[in-house]
């Protein structure tokens, strides 16, 4: 380095030390120690799992790459209430679409419950078979674009916990992030009975129970809700069975095979389906504190509450 070049920098020290010392101090310096969520929405990486495309191969405008591009059971619909009014309307764009699959989706706060609802709106009778609805809770790791985790223990030390209740009263759980067994849950209505059974086989709505903030990032789980056709005597993945190669629903057509090796050893894995798997999800983040609402009569309908253990 020249000496000018030297004299220049030392110049620049005295002067403004402080400050330049300032702006090299890492900005986690200032949230304590261990990584923080970030604050500002929109800045988080995006990953694959975060589009619906990633699950199936039909969304957008890869169905033209299939012959029959309505060959689906029903259409499904995840809402919840993510522009913060205490009301989940279908029609409402602030309630669903982008704002479901962009960080930090729906803010939930440690020892809150918020609603969400499952509509399904059946298409087709004449087969045979099971229809089969399905929900699971994920978590996604947005420092890779695969958004996977190599591991559960590594998936649980990164992302913040909620559970799902069956109600508001706690009693009956459907799911928990941290429980390897209570991944996922599904319930299977009889095609000769379908689209007629659907009412009290699956629920219309359930509530999500902040446990432990996200601790990194935010958008770090993911509520999936599925419905596919499932031929009578075929088998799904063991419910809550964590495995690193996630259940496609149709995303691959191949032919049968059986897993040999991992988690999935022994499991059946037929992908070819005779319809479409139709799906929605729903990024969560668990914060501190709940998010700010402005309720519309006041919260009339009760999407919003405390868990009976935090209101106490």
């Amino acid at each position: 380095m020249k000496q000018s070049t030297i004299q220049m920098w030392r110049r620049i020290q005295s002067a403004f030390g402080p400050l330049v010392l300032l702006c090299c101090i890492p900005v986690a310096s200032f949230a304590g120690e261990g990584p923080k969520v970030s604050v500002v929405p929109g800045q988080e990486r995006q990953t694959h799992l975060d589009l619906p495309g990633d699950f199936n191969r039909y969304f957008g405008q890869r169905v033209n790459q299939f012959e029959d591009s309505e060959r689906k059971v029903a259409k499904l619909d995840l809402d919840a209430d993510l522009s913060y009014d205490g009301v989940i309307n279908a029609t409402d764009p602030a309630d669903g679409g982008a704002f479901e699959q962009t960080p930090p989706g729906l803010v939930i706060g440690k020892g809150e419950m918020s609603r969400f609802v499952i509509r399904v709106y059946p298409y087709r009778i004449d087969f045979d078979g099971d229809v089969v609805i399905s929900l699971e809770v994920t978590g996604i790791n947005r420092d890779s674009e695969s958004g996977e985790f190599p591991s559960l223990s590594e998936e649980l030390a990164a992302t913040g916990r909620i559970r799902v209740w069956k109600n508001a009263d706690r009693k009956e759980l459907l799911l928990d992030s941290a429980d390897p067994n209570r991944r996922s849950v599904e319930w299977v209505a009889d095609g000769k009975a379908y689209p007629a059974n659907l009412p009290s086989i699956y629920p219309r709505f359930f509530f999500v129970e902040g446990v432990k903030p996200s601790p990194r990032h935010l958008g770090d789980l993911r509520l999936l809700v599925t419905i596919s056709h499932r031929n009578k005597g075929e088998t799904s993945r063991p419910t809550g069975q964590w495995t690193s190669e996630r259940e496609a629903g149709g995303k691959n057509p191949v032919t049968e095979s059986k897993s040999t090796e991992g988690p999935d050893a022994g499991y059946n894995q037929r992908l070819v389906k005779a319809f479409r798997t139709s799906f929605d999800h729903v990024l969560v983040t668990v914060a501190e504190q709940p998010h700010e609402k402005v309720f519309i009569n006041n919260n009339a309908e009760g999407d919003w509450v405390m868990a009976p253990s935090a209101s106490q």
